[in-house]
C-alpha cells in the first residue's frame, strides 16, 4: 500500500502533468480553429464578396476573422510556463531532508517535492486560465464569422 508521502507526491506530479496536457490541447485546438477560420474566409467570404461586394455583414465577418487571427497568434506564441522542476534545484533543496529521512526510513522529502510541483502548478494557473478563455473566444469568433458570412450570402 502506498504511503501518504507517495500519494502526495504523485498527486502533485499529476496535477502539473494534467496542466501541461491541457495547454497542449489548447494549442492543438488553436491550430485547428485557425485552419477553420481560413477555410471559412476562403469559401464563404469569397462567395459573399464576389456576389455582393463588402457590406456591413462582410465587415463584421472580416473583423471576426482578423480578431481570430490575432487571438490565435497570441495563443500560439511562447508563454512563460514551467512544467518541470529543475533537477539540480530539487536535489539541493531536498538533499539534507532526504538524508535525515534515510536514517529513519521516512520519506517526508517526497511531500516537499510534491509541494514544489504544486508551486509550479500554481505559478502557471493564471496564464493557463487566460489561455483557456482566449481559446473559447477564438471558437466564438469562428461562429460569428460563419454566421455573418451566411447571413451576408442569404441577403
Amino acid at each position: 500500500m502506498p504511503s501518504l508521502e507517495d500519494i502526495t507526491y504523485e498527486a502533485g506530479r499529476h496535477a502539473l502533468f494534467d496542466q501541461e496536457a491541457f495547454v497542449a490541447g489548447i494549442r492543438q485546438r488553436t491550430g485547428t480553429l485557425l485552419a477553420a477560420h481560413a477555410l471559412l474566409a476562403s469559401f464563404l467570404g469569397a462567395a459573399s464578396i464576389g456576389a455582393r461586394g463588402f457590406d456591413a455583414w462582410g465587415w463584421v465577418a472580416l473583423a471576426a476573422l482578423v480578431l481570430g487571427l490575432v487571438v490565435a497568434a497570441v495563443l500560439l506564441a511562447p508563454w512563460d510556463l514551467t512544467f518541470a522542476a529543475d533537477a539540480r534545484s530539487v536535489y539541493d533543496r531536498l538533499y539534507e531532508q532526504a538524508a535525515a529521512d534515510r536514517a529513519t526510513g521516512a520519506t517526508h522529502w517526497l511531500v516537499a517535492a510534491a509541494y514544489g510541483y504544486q508551486d509550479l502548478h500554481r505559478m502557471n494557473l493564471r496564464k493557463v486560465r487566460r489561455m483557456s478563455r482566449m481559446s473559447g473566444l477564438l471558437g466564438l469568433l469562428m461562429v460569428i464569422q460563419t454566421l455573418t458570412w451566411i447571413v451576408d450570402l442569404a441577403l
